[in-house]
């Protein structure tokens, strides 16, 4: 069985570090061994702090992937498109760091081994630092997450490829950075807050059909497909700092790219015209991209 990569399945994390970046021509060679360089630097920090539950994946974009000539993995990444009208901007990169962990300090340490080991065969366009919030809320005030899986082999199908095909264990990736307008958002009731997550805000209680906004966040999320919920495994944090840009680091993995898709659709009012009440009232996603994360047997012989 291949095994996911370890910033996939553990619930466990009070810090992230993100990092896109692009690869410079001619280092496909460097890239291919740095990434298994990486996977053993991961496992030292691993054995030497057990406590930090340290997590990393590596994932490529559609043209870093194909680079690699493996045609009958990853066959659904393509590179992200503009969404609603320029609500949702595109700004693919080559290849993403995703890092986990109860420890801040422990994440920078990786961080900082990852960029030495892949050194100058990659530019680095985005580095974002996320924290765990008090009582898992994002800036918003609202819990964030509450839809995720939880059980590991729940999150495992949800999250990744499944067994019999040749990229088992693999998964696709989306990573976002919204940017939170808390003062806007602050200004709007309390009953219009709860009314466009669609969930109350203090209890964390989802609301019923009969009242949920078609709008509201979960009325744009919370999708079916013959009956069948189109489920992704969400590991995103808040990012930023008090005086200057603040918001959401929004990541998901999934054994299919579809999934994640059809949320993106319909919350950029792709699907049928309506577009997330939080885009309206607090949030604007800044960036967007798609990867692939392959499995760590197939990251350690690229």
């Amino acid at each position: 069985m291949n095994q996911p990569q370890s910033a996939i399945i553990p619930e466990s994390s009070k810090a992230a570090v993100f990092i896109e970046a692009d690869i410079v021509a001619g280092s496909l060679g460097h890239i291919k061994t740095a990434c298994a360089q990486s996977l053993e630097a991961l496992t030292e920090l691993q054995q030497r702090y057990p406590d930090a539950v340290l997590g990393l994946t590596i994932a490529f974009g559609s043209g870093a992937w194909a680079a690699f000539g493996h045609t009958d993995e990853g066959c659904e990444i393509k590179p992200f498109r503009p969404l609603g009208n320029g609500l949702a901007p595109a700004t693919q990169h080559d290849i993403m760091f995703h890092i986990q962990s109860l420890r801040p300090d422990v994440n920078f340490t990786l961080a900082m081994a990852l960029l030495d080991i892949f050194g100058s065969s990659i530019k680095v366009a985005d580095e974002t630092h996320g924290f765990r919030w008090i009582e898992n809320r994002g800036l918003d005030g609202f819990v964030d997450g509450t839809e995720n899986p939880h059980e590991p082999d729940e999150i495992s199908r949800i999250g990744t490829i499944a067994e019999g095909r040749p990229d088992t264990g693999g998964s696709y990736v989306l990573l976002q950075k919204y940017r939170h307008d808390l003062k806007k958002w602050n200004r709007v009731p309390l009953a219009d807050q709860e009314a466009a997550v669609g969930r109350t805000k203090q209890t964390d209680e989802e609301f019923s059909k009969d009242i949920l906004l078609p709008d509201s966040h979960l009325g744009r999320v919370n999708l079916k497909e013959n009956g069948i919920g189109l489920k992704i495994v969400r590991r995103s944090l808040p990012f930023g700092t008090a005086s200057g840009e603040h918001g959401l680091m929004f990541i998901a993995y999934c054994g299919s790219l579809h999934n994640i898709e059809a949320q993106l659709l319909s919350m950029f009012g792709e699907a049928d015209g309506k577009t997330d009440l939080l885009l309206k009232h607090v949030t604007a996603a800044v960036s967007g991209a798609y990867y692939y994360a392959p499995s760590v047997e197939r990251l350690a012989r690229l």
